[in-house]
């Protein structure tokens, strides 16, 4: 399957069937702002430890870890909650403007997630991890943890609602 279409129809349903379920939801608001503070604070200790600007540099490179079909790594839950923080944030998604042969969330100034992947979020090339080191690499993998924790609870919540 295409996953531009998967994403797409992934859309309309978060558009017809969730959205307002969600915004009705007190656990699920509560939830979603807890998740947006620690997602902060994982932020900050990428932004802090050189991180992000390390693979932006590489990006400009030409360097991108990115690559087509990482998308499939994104759960249909998490693709819903990304939405939920996007409209929270009063942004919205476009899938349209994709680069090619890259993941469908790369946009060109990087991820178009608020919340991306796991799998990618702990993603550390080699080079990362050696500029990082261990300390600083540990620091970020703990400050990613309550983001870790609480997406997870969220997306358990979704699917309990069988969706």
């Amino acid at each position: 399957m295409d996953s531009l279409f998967y994403f797409l129809s992934l859309k309309k349903e978060y558009e017809e069937r969730i959205r307002l379920k969600l915004q009705t939801n007190e656990e699920m608001l509560r939830g979603l702002a807890e998740l947006e503070s620690a997602l902060a604070q994982a932020n900050r200790a990428f932004e802090t430890t050189g991180s992000f600007a390390y693979c932006a540099e590489c990006a400009r490179r030409g360097v991108v870890c990115c690559g087509e079909g990482l998308e499939w790594k994104l759960s249909k839950e998490e693709f819903f909650l990304n939405l939920a923080l996007l409209e929270r944030q009063k942004k919205s998604l476009d899938l349209e403007n994709s680069l090619p042969k890259r993941c469908l969330f790369l946009g060109k100034r990087g991820c178009k997630l608020p919340m991306p992947p796991l799998f990618c979020r702990n993603f550390f090339c080699t080079n990362l991890q050696d500029f990082l080191g261990q300390a600083r690499l540990i620091f970020i993998q703990n400050a990613m943890g309550p983001s870790v924790y609480l997406s997870f609870q969220l997306c358990e919540k979704l699917k309990q609602w069988r969706i």
